[in-house]
C-alpha cells in the first residue's frame, strides 16, 4: 500500500513539472531599472515645463486654512518658488530630490522660507495653527500622476491632492502673483447666502472654507465644509460641493452694483451672494484675537498684573487668546497657555447684548470650561477678562478697519476711553510678544 502512493506522489511530481510552463520574465528590465526610469522620466516632465509649474496646494489633513497657489519651477537639482503667501516679487530657490519609496516621491529637501511656511511645526513662521504643528502641510508627496499636462501629487503625511499644471510661457510670475493677491483682496469676505434650489442658506468663512449649514431633503441638519483655492476669476473648490442636489466645482466673481457675488461654472443655477452684516455680528460670529500692544492703558495694566502675578509664577506663557466660540459652542475669552511642553486650553464664558449695528455689551457669565476656571483662580485670568466685564457690564462701541472685511475690529468702551481693545481677525501667537 505504501509503495502504491510512493508511485502515486512521483507520478504526481512528473506531471506537475511536465505541464508547468517555464516562467518567462514579462518585463526587460528589473524592478529597479523601471524605477530608476520612472523617476528620471519624471525629472524631466518636471524640467520641460518651460515657465515651471502651478501648485494648488492645501496643507493640514482637513484643508482647514483652504488652498494656496505655489509657482515652482525645476532644474537637475534646484527648484525655483514663489506664492502669493510672499510678495510677489520674491522667490526662493532650494533643492529637491525623486526618490523611491512605496513609489516615486518627490521631496523638497532643503528649507525653503516660502514652501516650507506650510509644513514648518513652529507656528509662528505661518502665524496659523498650534505650536509644534503649524498648518500641517507636506514637503513630500507621492506621484500619481507625471505628464507635460499635469502632474499629480499626493502628501504623504495628509492625504492631500496636489494638482500641477504647467505655466504658460507668455505668464510673468511677479504679475501673476500680485494679480492673485489683488483678487483674494477684492474677493475675500466673511459672510454669504447661498441661493440654491429655492433656498437661500446662510454660509461662513473661515479662512479659505466655506462653512454651509443647510437643512437637507429628509429635514435634517447637515454642515459642509467646502475649501477652496483663490484663482484670478473666483474660488476653485477642493472638492465638488454638493447642496440640496447642485453640484458646484468653481465658483466666479460677479458684481452688480454694490452687489457681489459668485456663480458656478458649468451653467449650475446657484448664486453665492456676499453680505455684510451688522459690525457687532461679524464680531460675535468670529474668532477675534488680543494682541498686548493693541490694548489701552487699562488693559495692558490687567494683563501685565497676570502675566507677572499668574502666568510668570507658573511657569507658563499665553500662547494665544481670542473672543469667540469654543471648542464646547459657547461665546468666550478663549486661551492656550504653554508650558514648554504641551498646550492648555480653556475658555470662561461670556453673555452679550448687541446694541444697534456697531455697539456690544458684555457680561462675564461666572462659568468656564477646560481648564479656563482653574486659570481664573490659579493663574490671574480674572484681572485678563476683566477690562471686558469690569465686575458688571461693560459696553463698547466698536470700530473697523474696512467694514466689508474687517481684518480688525477695535472695542472702546463707552464709560473709560482708556480702555480700548482691538482684536484681530487672524490668529495671533504669542500675544504678549505682539
Amino acid at each position: 500500500m505504501k509503495k502504491n502512493i510512493y508511485i502515486t506522489f512521483l507520478l504526481g511530481i512528473i506531471l506537475f513539472v511536465s505541464c508547468n510552463p517555464v516562467e518567462e520574465n514579462l518585463f526587460d528590465d528589473s524592478s529597479d531599472i523601471r524605477i530608476e526610469k520612472s523617476l528620471l522620466n519624471t525629472q524631466d516632465v518636471l524640467k520641460n515645463a518651460e515657465n515651471g509649474w502651478l501648485m494648488e496646494y492645501y496643507p493640514s489633513s482637513q484643508q482647514t486654512y483652504g488652498g494656496y497657489n505655489v509657482l515652482a519651477k525645476f532644474t537637475d537639482k534646484e527648484v525655483t518658488i514663489a506664492s502669493e503667501i510672499e510678495d510677489f516679487d520674491i522667490t526662493e530657490k532650494s533643492s529637491y530630490s525623486l526618490k523611491q519609496s512605496a513609489g516615486p516621491v518627490l521631496t523638497f529637501d532643503t528649507y525653503n522660507e516660502i514652501f516650507h511656511t506650510f509644513s514648518d511645526p513652529n507656528s509662528s513662521k505661518s502665524g496659523l495653527g498650534d505650536n509644534g504643528v503649524g498648518m500641517g502641510g507636506d514637503f513630500e508627496f507621492l506621484i500619481l500622476k507625471s505628464t507635460q499636462d499635469s502632474v499629480i501629487l499626493k502628501g504623504k503625511k495628509t492625504g492631500n491632492r496636489i494638482i500641477m499644471t504647467p505655466i504658460p510661457s507668455e505668464t510673468d510670475w511677479e504679475s501673476y502673483v500680485e494679480e492673485l493677491q489683488e483678487a483674494s483682496d477684492m474677493m475675500t469676505f466673511k459672510n454669504f447666502e447661498y441661493h440654491v434650489a429655492g433656498q437661500i442658506i446662510p454660509v461662513r468663512v473661515s479662512f479659505r472654507s466655506l462653512i454651509i449649514t443647510y437643512t437637507n431633503e429628509e429635514g435634517n441638519e447637515v454642515t459642509l465644509t467646502a475649501p477652496y483655492i483663490q484663482t484670478l476669476t473666483g474660488y476653485k473648490l477642493y472638492k465638488p460641493l454638493t447642496v440640496l442636489g447642485v453640484e458646484v466645482e468653481e465658483f466666479i466673481y460677479g458684481k452688480e452694483g454694490d452687489m457681489e457675488y459668485f456663480t458656478p461654472t458649468g451653467g449650475v443655477t446657484a448664486k453665492l451672494v456676499a453680505v455684510f452684516p451688522p459690525l457687532n455680528q461679524v464680531l460675535v460670529s468670529g474668532n477675534w484675537y488680543f494682541k498686548f500692544s493693541a490694548l489701552g492703558a487699562l488693559g495692558k495694566t490687567y494683563w501685565n498684573n497676570a502675566k507677572v502675578n499668574g502666568l510668570d509664577v507658573i511657569g507658563e506663557e499665553l500662547y494665544y487668546a481670542y473672543m469667540g466660540l469654543g471648542s464646547d459652542g459657547k461665546y468666550g475669552f478663549n486661551f492656550a497657555s504653554y508650558d514648554g511642553v504641551g498646550l492648555y486650553g480653556g475658555a470662561l464664558h461670556f453673555t452679550y447684548q448687541l446694541n444697534g449695528d456697531e455697539s456690544v455689551s458684555y457680561k462675564f457669565a461666572l462659568a468656564g470650561s477646560g481648564d479656563g476656571v482653574w486659570y481664573f483662580n490659579n493663574a490671574r485670568f480674572n484681572n485678563m477678562i476683566y477690562p471686558l466685564h469690569g465686575g458688571a457690564t461693560k459696553t463698547f462701541t466698536l470700530t473697523a478697519d474696512n467694514l466689508k472685511d474687517p481684518s480688525w475690529i477695535l472695542l472702546t468702551d463707552d464709560s473709560d476711553p482708556n480702555n480700548t481693545i482691538k482684536l484681530y481677525a487672524n490668529q495671533v501667537i504669542w500675544p504678549f510678544s505682539n
